[in-house]
């Protein structure tokens, strides 16, 4: 149980118990424990997605908190996706000095504030204390350290070297197993006394984005239900206990608290919820009621395997063209440029001309489709001027409720991570009748992972599969990085039909607008003609706006390939994404070696 708070002036904290603090804090965003290196700690820079250890912490002479991200995160960078300020850095009973000349923002705290000091024991089976996780607050706001008492009766900073990682409450919870109680699993110390104090088994574990084989063992003849943080992260805490606990225990609830609603960071929790008018425990217990077991998607036993004459003989519809040549029925897309170039203009004209029946760039389609646009970025005027646009440039206009839109400035909250399973209930539940999907863009819509990391991509890759399964077409929309190719991890090209490349031609002004080429990087199912790059600028006309489309100048190619060479491209590489034969690379590369454009 929590101890009685007491209080500490705020001047009495050591500076080794700031530094033990910070790293805590750090830890705690990470996931992942800090270890001694020198005259200080090594450890995951919260800044970026760190893989292996790069943000250096010590303590300086002052007793000020050093950081230093050899990934090259800046201070501010670090304390931000932290959750903590410049401020934090900087020892409660020393001035900040030569700093404050140099960043007047930065002001002396005041020494003479008094800490209010809350300890969380974790305890062994037995009601011995293993280590105790200490919470301190003052008007500069939180920080959290753990601590422990040695085999000598001395209160050290830090956990027991080597000591396994328990639960809180534990005896309780063990007890609980026995007796097959409800145990409610929760994101924090906090939340886990909120409910203890109403009279209800609660727990939490030390770390938030971790989980132990042996808890799972621990809940194998377990009820529980599990609560969460709506905030990106205690999302993703929330989806990662799932995954570790479904189907392994006796019975897990996932408990959704009605009224609150998500933001990106410092969600509210249980604690919250109670603390509403209304929101009374007795409410609370009959939710959980009410909930129902979670429950897995049942597997198949064993896969299917069929023989060529049953594939042959097998009845399956055709693929439609949604857009011709390129966007087939159940097709899988992406649009990749740089920023700034036309993607969106692309995408909208896309769009459109599926919804409509219409044409764009020469592209045709067949009949009206439904589309639903996701814009992940635009401000709704600007989308809203856009489309005014495409409108005005087209005989036909799609039927009624032929084109939906989902744009972040019309929506009550935030728009939904695509990364999770919330985000994506979220979209499936809008996708009854549509038959192409448009996401623009995926660094906006998929907000959680870094974007080199393929196995991060792994499971919305499952999820855009399920979505062809289900019979509809995906359009993504991406950054493009300095080489002109899609931003980040190519696997997300492996299960793709087609991937369309904006580039701006070499004599490119900014005067000239909406100016680019576009190229076939990947074309699955068609070729020659249909394939061919053109140039395309939006252009004014007497009777308004309209697109200019022309062929690419064949300087322009013999340039594409000198760059593509350079950048050690073989001669089958460059045919593929220039659609070129062999011959005409070869020829192209000597042409370049004369102009001086390859050495």
């Amino acid at each position: 149980m929590l101890n009685n708070t007491t209080f500490v002036p705020a001047a009495q904290r050591s500076a080794n118990s700031h530094l033990m603090g910070m790293l805590v804090t750090i830890d705690q965003k990470t996931g992942h424990s800090s270890r001694p290196t020198g005259n200080g700690y090594i450890t995951r820079c919260p800044g970026h997605e760190d893989r292996s250890p790069s943000l250096s912490v010590s303590a300086g002479d002052d007793g000020r908190i050093l950081l230093h991200c050899h990934a090259g995160c800046t201070v501010d960078a670090i304390c931000d996706a932290a959750n903590i300020s410049v401020r934090d850095l900087f020892p409660d009973s020393e001035p900040i000095g030569d700093i404050a000349r140099d960043h007047a923002w930065l002001q002396p705290r005041n020494t003479q504030q008094q800490a209010k000091i809350t300890e969380y024991h974790y305890k062994d089976t037995q009601g011995n204390i293993v280590f105790t996780k200490v919470k301190k607050e003052d008007n500069n706001g939180k920080a959290f350290y753990w601590q422990h008492i040695d085999a000598s009766g001395t209160t050290v900073m830090g956990m027991p070297r080597n000591c396994d990682k328990i639960l809180y409450n534990l005896p309780t919870v063990v007890e609980a197993v026995l007796t097959n109680e409800i145990i409610f699993l929760v994101e924090g110390e906090k939340d886990a006394e909120t409910l203890i104090n109403q009279g209800l088994i609660a727990t939490t574990a030390t770390e938030s984005t971790t989980w132990r084989e042996s808890f799972t063992d621990l809940f194998k003849n377990a009820r529980i239900a599990l609560l969460y943080d709506y905030d990106k992260a205690g999302f993703k805490r929330r989806d990662f206990i799932i995954s570790n606990l479904a189907s392994k225990i006796k019975s897990l609830r996932v408990i959704d608290l009605p009224g609150i609603e998500y933001t990106e960071s410092h969600g509210k929790d249980i604690t919250d919820w109670l603390n509403v008018e209304d929101n009374t425990i007795e409410n609370f217990i009959r939710l959980v009621g009410q909930t129902p077991e979670y429950s897995t998607t049942p597997q198949k036993d064993s896969l299917t395997v069929v023989s060529l004459d049953q594939l042959l003989s097998l009845n399956l519809p055709p693929r439609e063209m949604l857009l011709h040549p390129f966007l087939p029925s159940q097709g899988l897309g992406m649009l990749v440029a740089q920023r700034g170039v036309g993607k969106t203009h692309v995408a909208l004209g896309i769009s459109y001309a599926v919804a409509s029946g219409g044409k764009f760039f020469g592209w045709s389609a067949q009949c009206p489709k439904k589309v639903l646009y996701i814009d992940g970025e635009m401000p709704a005027v600007c989308i809203q001027e856009r489309l005014k646009m495409t409108v005005d440039m087209n005989i036909q206009k799609p039927a009624e409720g032929f084109f939906q839109l989902l744009t972040p400035d019309l929506q009550d909250g935030s728009m939904p991570d695509l990364s999770t399973t919330e985000g994506r209930a979220k979209i499936e539940a809008l996708l009854d009748d549509v038959e192409l999907v448009v996401i623009d863009n995926l660094s906006c819509m998929f907000r959680d992972g870094g974007e080199n990391d393929s196995e991060v991509w792994q499971e919305p890759q499952e999820w855009i599969l399920h979505l062809r399964k289900r019979g509809k077409t995906v359009l993504m929309v991406h950054h493009a990085g300095k080489g002109g190719k899609q931003r980040g991890t190519s696997k997300r090209e492996d299960i793709l039909d087609v991937v369309i490349m904006l580039k701006h031609p070499s004599d490119y002004e900014p005067s000239d607008g909406a100016r680019f080429e576009v190229h076939f990087d990947k074309a699955r199912h068609f070729a020659g003609e249909n394939a061919r790059a053109f140039e395309a600028q939006l252009i004014q006309q007497d009777d308004g706006m309209a697109w200019k489309i022309s062929a690419v100048a064949q300087a322009e190619i013999t340039t594409k390939v000198a760059m593509m060479h350079k950048d050690g491209n073989t001669i089958k590489e460059i045919g593929i994404a220039l659609n070129l034969s062999k011959s005409r690379v070869e020829t192209q590369i000597k042409k370049a070696r004369e102009g001086g454009l390859i050495e």
